[in-house]
């Protein structure tokens, strides 16, 4: 299975109320948190929890590089891996990062506001708001700028954007 035809298989699986594609025939999808008083909460975060972790799982396993962009340097939160920078805020993850580890889920999940991107090359200049862009406009700069895949997390990791460009990985 092609790299894109997995991403499709995960989002597809797992789309619910919390988990929707921004437009109907694009790939573009905003994943959220249920509210606090929401029906059956517990059940969907779990499920938001398992799409986002397939998510980042297959990105991690794909060929070609995989960047990070984070406000807070790896090497500031003790981050193992050999990280190498690829730009202002902008790292090449290794290739043995580790989700589990406790750093690690501290520096991604209970800050928030980072973005995972598979590209043939660092993306330099002004990126797109993601989160209140359209998915037309989305994946017109992401074929501009060569982005295959994107993952980025709000500021309080409650919300994520996945999207596909078309080149596949």
């Amino acid at each position: 299975m092609s790299h894109s035809k997995h991403l499709s298989e995960i989002m597809s699986r797992w789309q619910s109320a919390d988990i929707r594609r921004r437009e109907d025939a694009l790939s573009v999808w905003d994943l959220r948190l249920p509210r606090l008083f929401s029906r059956r909460r517990r059940q969907r975060r779990e499920a938001v929890a398992t799409c986002r972790r397939e998510l980042l799982t297959a990105l991690l396993a794909s060929t070609g590089p995989i960047f990070l962009m984070h406000k807070e340097p790896p090497k500031e939160y003790a981050i193992p891996g050999n990280w190498r920078s690829a730009g202002e805020a902008s790292w090449v993850v290794p290739a043995d990062f580790n989700l589990d580890d406790p750093v690690v889920r501290h520096w991604l999940f209970d800050l928030g506001d980072w973005r995972f991107y598979s590209s043939v090359g660092p993306v330099a200049g002004k990126w797109p708001d993601v989160f209140r862009c359209g998915a037309a406009e989305l994946l017109a700069w992401m074929s501009a700028n060569a982005v295959r895949v994107l993952i980025e997390s709000f500021h309080d990791d409650t919300e994520w954007v996945v999207a596909q460009g078309t080149a596949d990985t």
